[in-house]
């Protein structure tokens, strides 16, 4: 009798250890990233955690707009602002799918505007029928002819076949 209680004594307290030991582990694991992440509906939320670990401050929001399919059409990015305590517009991208590619288009928020049109940027993603990007052509905006310019071009099948 004594025997056995000893046996599961020991089970116990062996169980416990490596109980102890994994909770320990994963606590580090999620304390080690000082980002928290809150996701409501179509807006996302990322704080991060103060020097001493205790506490959250506000450092992003992300606000999606979805088409009918829910595919993401819309990401605009905030900044939190701490000494005006509201959230500050900082980027807006702009997702277009088409038949044969695929449109991202960027601008950064122009203050003295009020607006998104600071830095202005397209990716024009070409698709073949498989619909695998073979085509990336990369534009800016330019503020004196008004027009996109390419700043890069790259043909998927051309850079694959380089090996």
């Amino acid at each position: 009798m004594k025997k056995s209680f000893m046996s599961v004594t020991l089970l116990v307290v062996s169980i416990s250890m490596v109980v102890m030991f994994l909770c320990s582990s994963s606590a580090k694991a999620q304390t080690s990233s000082n980002f928290v992440y809150n996701q409501d509906g179509n807006t996302e939320t990322v704080y991060t955690l103060d020097k001493s670990g205790k506490y959250l401050t506000r450092k992003l929001k992300y606000e999606f707009q979805k088409d009918a399919n829910g595919n993401v059409i819309e990401k605009k990015a905030f900044r939190w602002n701490s000494a005006k305590e509201t959230w500050s517009p900082y980027y807006v991208l702009n997702f277009t799918e088409q038949a044969n590619s695929f449109i991202v288009e960027y601008a950064l928020w122009d203050n003295k505007e009020g607006n998104f049109s600071a830095n202005c940027q397209k990716v024009i993603y070409g698709k073949n029928i498989q619909n695998d990007f073979i085509t990336y052509h990369a534009y800016c905006w330019d503020l004196a002819s008004q027009s996109w310019q390419i700043s890069h071009h790259l043909l998927a099948q051309s850079y694959l076949a380089i090996k």
